[in-house]
């Protein structure tokens, strides 16, 4: 599992955007492991990662998704981190930190993206080296025209499970967007 430092030093802002990091003071009162605390001050997200994903620094950001939308008691353990392309909010599920996407289109039933925050910035971190592998073989516009070769599409899939296996099950945000990458 990659560390905070780490991940730092290997996303490339430049060229993928700023990090968003947390002030440590500002989790100490919150009720998560000081694993997810320290990526979220150290190693910090991604502001705007592919594939098309935005997680946001508002106000919103790392409170329950019930303090911000109009939503059930019962969804009060998301802890609201962004949004994927479609809308549907990107969250920590507050008792075992996976990371998961509330289906907006399926009455907010939940789909599952990484087993934990270190493992959901691995996998971005990853799907950001395998559009800059497409670009370099097939050109500037490889990701935007799905032009991505066999050989990067099968190494980001290996990688994905590598990093964290749950996420390549059916159902599951790592396993859809390699599928609709294969698929294109």
């Amino acid at each position: 599992m990659i560390l905070p430092e780490e991940f730092n030093d290997k996303w490339d802002i430049k060229n993928n955007g700023p990090l968003i990091k947390v002030n440590s003071k500002d989790l100490s009162n919150l009720n998560f492991s000081n694993q997810l605390k320290e990526f979220l001050s150290v190693g910090g997200i991604p502001e705007t990662p592919p594939p098309y994903l935005e997680l946001t620094s508002s106000e919103a950001f790392l409170r329950p998704i019930t303090d911000t939308f109009d939503m059930p008691e019962e969804f009060r353990k998301y802890w609201f981190l962004g949004s994927n392309g479609n809308g549907d909010p990107i969250c920590i599920v507050e008792d075992h930190e996976h990371i998961v996407f509330l289906n907006s289109s399926d009455q907010y039933k939940e789909v599952f993206i990484n087993s934990s925050l270190n493992q959901f910035a691995e996998c971005l971190l990853s799907y950001s080296l395998m559009i800059d592998k497409a670009i370099e073989i097939n050109g500037e516009d490889a990701y935007i025209d799905n032009d991505i070769p066999d050989s990067t599409l099968n190494w980001l899939r290996k990688e994905i499970e590598r990093i964290d296996s749950k996420s390549m099950e059916d159902e599951c945000f790592w396993s859809f967007e390699i599928h609709n990458l294969c698929e294109s």
